[in-house]
């Protein structure tokens, strides 16, 4: 894992779509499939019952759909094969190494996607991830709804769900790995079928987390699951941990592996656990945090060395509660059914020091602006036992008391309602997003509707209290699409277009290879260092001065 300064921007975890065949059908001229289906239907004679109707409609359908292919979809697809052979794709593709049955069919399932980030350059601008897709008129990918999720960012790497599968499910899809250093996209199988079933386990709730274990870029990805109790069929505290290591991940490289683990989760007298995760982050390049932003954090510990191949029973867990004073809202009923993530989070600011933000008075009784209370917390030393949360020195801040001068506070007859922070990675800012939704009091129907959302950061700009609220953005128009987006700040900016630096770690990472058994060399036999072909004259220097002052291995 990279040690580099992280540039934070704001992504959203959802992911954008475009048809690059439908375009093309659009460019010349035709329409697409749906828009001919329906023009289609409007010239369907009259009928004398419903049963004769919807019989000529399933035809029509069905006819259309076969002269739609044939007359359109694939004459433009030969004109969108043209166009992939002569271009380069936004991002490489990563080669499928991994050996099973279905693996000619994610070769063929990646082939046909395009991964594209837009230009990151201002964090409180909110990103998408774009894939562009091509597969042919007949991938049945095709017949499903185009869906993707970032379910984990650690570094320069983002873990994705690709189509509707989640583990347990029989929707079809899998898992991507975007490598924003190497400008790169993998493809990972879903996890064996029979694995995960719904009346075997029950999900933690985050989904999948991606760690990177070492400097050179290799990563896990991991997905946590709770075995169902066999009498009352409740999560316990018992799990299955899946792991995925990528090509030079040691014994996991490759391949799925399970694990069956205990987990020191609090559980009630009949065993039962009622944990369930909002987010999941990595910690360092060792550990994977699953956190339940109303109970505590459960900690997975030395990752790095399952990975590596150096133990083989090495992992630890341990659960830590959140202070006191924020964990009494568990118990509240009221709040159960609303989710955490609306006015609480958490994060992994650096290598060992996890920040969460608290809106307490927001989260149970729905409070409105003015007296919302903010509180945030620092977690030193997650990894050990010696852990210690710690609240910010200048303590609860009342939003309100923040935003006395901001215009968006004019409107004496609006109710404005705080909700989904999101923590900085840069200082002195301590959140850098935060939704605040305007509402009015609609006499007509007797109710509030949303009418204005508002964006803001919050942090100690001048490096002490008191601290500043600036209003980064005021709509009008409240989209539901913004309102509700899940966002997350990452720090891959400073990754971008560094793929020399990627491939030059690569070579070197290939040189400093210890040689295998066979390779020993013999300690009478003349020897020298032999680097590779193409290596530039500046790495060549630099690597003969590092090896020569290193022994070589002799029998």
């Amino acid at each position: 894992m990279s040690d580099r300064p992280q540039q934070m921007v704001l992504v959203d975890r959802f992911v954008r779509f475009v048809d690059e065949l439908k375009e093309v059908i659009e460019e010349l001229g035709d329409l697409p499939l749906d828009a001919s289906i329906q023009s289609r239907l409007k010239h369907i004679p009259p009928c004398v019952s419903r049963q004769e109707w919807e019989d000529k409609q399933q035809e029509a359908i069905r006819d259309e759909i076969i002269r739609h292919r044939a007359d359109v979809q694939e004459p433009a697809f030969a004109i969108l094969r043209e166009r992939k052979a002569s271009r380069t794709g936004a991002m490489r593709k990563e080669p499928v190494t991994f050996s099973c049955d279905d693996a000619a069919y994610y070769h063929k399932v990646l082939d046909g996607i395009d991964p594209r980030l837009p230009e990151l350059t201002e964090k409180d601008v909110i990103n998408s991830l774009t894939i562009g897709i091509s597969w042919p008129p007949s991938h049945h990918l095709r017949s499903h709804p185009q869906a993707g999720f970032i379910a984990s960012c650690h570094g320069f790497l983002l873990a994705l769900y690709f189509g509707t599968y989640r583990p347990g499910l029989s929707s079809p899809g899998c898992y991507l790995v975007i490598n924003t250093w190497a400008n790169s996209v993998a493809i990972v199988p879903p996890l064996p079928t029979g694995w995960v079933t719904t009346t075997s386990h029950c999900g933690i709730g985050a989904g999948v987390a991606i760690l990177s274990h070492n400097s050179y870029g290799d990563y896990v990805l991991a997905e946590l699951f709770l075995r169902q109790d066999s009498r009352s069929h409740l999560p316990s505290n018992k799990a299955t941990l899946f792991l995925w290591g990528s090509p030079n991940s040691g014994p996991l490289a490759g391949r799925w592996m399970q694990k069956e683990v205990l987990l020191p989760l609090p559980a009630d007298e009949e065993g039962t656990c009622s944990f369930r995760a909002d987010m999941v982050f990595a910690v360092a390049a060792t550990s994977i945090c699953w956190v339940d932003l109303r109970t505590g954090i459960l900690v997975c510990d030395h990752i790095d060395m399952l990975a590596a191949g150096t133990a083989d029973d090495c992992l630890v867990f341990r659960f830590i509660p959140l202070p006191e004073e924020c964990a009494t809202m568990a118990a509240d009923p009221v709040s159960r059914w609303r989710p955490a993530g609306e006015y609480r989070t958490m994060f992994c600011v650096d290598r060992e020091l996890i920040v969460f933000v608290c809106m307490a008075e927001s989260y149970t009784h729905g409070c409105p602006l003015d007296k919302s209370m903010l509180t945030t917390w620092t977690l030193t030393s997650p990894m050990t036992d010696s852990w210690e949360w710690r609240r910010n020195a200048n303590g609860p801040i009342c939003l309100g008391d923040l935003l006395d001068d901001l215009p968006i506070l004019k409107n004496n007859g609006r109710l404005l309602m705080p909700s989904r922070p999101v923590i900085s990675m840069e200082g002195p800012c301590v959140v850098t997003n935060l939704i605040v939704t305007g509402y009015d009091y609609e006499f007509g129907r007797g109710q509030r509707e949303a009418t204005g959302l508002y964006k803001l950061s919050i942090g100690n700009w001048g490096g002490c209290s008191p601290w500043e609220a600036t209003v980064l953005e005021g709509s009008s128009a409240v989209s539901p699409s913004v309102h509700y987006s899940q966002l997350f700040a990452a720090g891959i900016s400073c990754y971008l277009e560094k793929t020399m630096e990627w491939e030059s770690l690569q070579r070197k990472r290939s040189i400093l290879k210890s040689p295998s058994t066979e390779e020993v060399i013999d300690e009478d036999e003349g020897w020298e260092w032999v680097l590779p072909e193409g290596l530039p004259d500046d790495d060549r220097k630099e690597w003969l001065m590092k090896l020569n002052d290193r022994p070589p291995m002799f029998s």
